[in-house]
């Protein structure tokens, strides 16, 4: 989908949404505002970050609420991929297009780097790249009482298992509410498209365009022939449960945060879509990109 901008003379506002604990991060910061202001844009920090980027010399700088900044035109989230995760959980229910500039090291998510800003930064000026829509999950816990916990919405994956790392968990796999079966596994991994490239990943599944409609259920490392993925509609519904003797297991949603899950209750996930949009250029080829930078990285190590 093109980005409807209007290209040329059209004045654009921004929303800066940096991960303090980066390293280099304000040499880019002071990069990327020096290119909007050299333009005449207008930005602003979060309100919650002003203490932190004051330490790092943007006190005087503009700083407005989370809402402020998600009616904003564009938002750009700046660190690695979990700061893109992060952002994006934090903006999901607003109509504002984001961006990510890169500061990790292997990263898939983000589309700018610090070295090419400027030219990057020209590009979205004059309107001249695609805009994406990404599916989140929506994860609801149904206790034993019946009572239902609506646990927060998440763009990469929820994953299901022992919060001790390597013990054996067995999960219950419905779909639809038909039974498909009980996985004996670390975990399971419930993911988006934009999760594909995880987690998920590392655990044999398959990676899927970030636009794509699907979900995917990879088990991690599986202690039987159950080691198959499945590709899922975004229409289907999946319910976690636990049998009897499993008596605690975990819930973790974009390694972000957690809570516990017992052989009592019952967890549905389903794909949804949401407000927030995505800017990815035109010359960005997302396969490609993603073969070499695994290429990349396996070369160097």
């Amino acid at each position: 989908m093109s980005s409807g901008f209007r290209g040329k003379g059209y004045s654009m506002n921004f929303g800066i949404y940096p991960n303090l604990g980066k390293e280099n991060l304000k040499e880019c910061l002071q990069k990327l505002c020096g290119a909007l202001e050299d333009r005449g844009m207008d930005y602003a920090f979060p309100l919650s970050m002003k203490e932190g980027l004051s330490r790092l010399g943007f006190g005087n700088g503009k700083f407005e609420t989370i809402e402020e900044l998600g009616n904003r035109n564009i938002v750009f989230s700046v660190g690695g991929d979990g700061s893109f995760l992060g952002a994006a959980r934090t903006f999901r229910n607003y109509p504002v297009l984001m961006a990510g500039v890169h500061l990790g090291e292997l990263g898939f998510l983000n589309s700018i780097t610090c070295g090419e800003l400027d030219d990057r930064l020209s590009l979205i000026f004059r309107g001249d790249f695609e805009v994406e829509s990404r599916l989140f999950l929506s994860a609801t816990l149904v206790r034993e009482d019946g009572k239902e916990e609506t646990l927060p919405d998440v763009l990469n994956d929820v994953v299901v298992g022992h919060s001790a790392i390597g013990q054996l968990a067995r999960i219950r796999l419905s779909i639809n509410h038909h039974f498909i079966q009980e996985y004996a596994a670390d975990g399971l991994i419930i993911s988006t498209p934009t999760g594909s490239t995880g987690y998920s990943l590392s655990c044999g599944g398959p990676v899927l365009g970030p636009s794509a409609k699907e979900i995917i259920v990879v088990p991690v490392c599986a202690h039987t022939l159950q080691r198959f993925s499945m590709v899922l509609k975004d229409q289907d519904l999946v319910e976690i449960t636990a049998p009897e003797r499993e008596k605690s297991l975990m819930i973790s949603l974009d390694g972000a945060c957690s809570c516990a899950f017992s052989n009592r209750d019952h967890l549905f996930i389903r794909a949804i879509h949401k407000p927030l949009r995505f800017i990815r250029f035109k010359d960005q080829d997302f396969f490609g990109t993603i073969t070499r930078k695994l290429v990349r990285k396996i070369v160097e190590n």
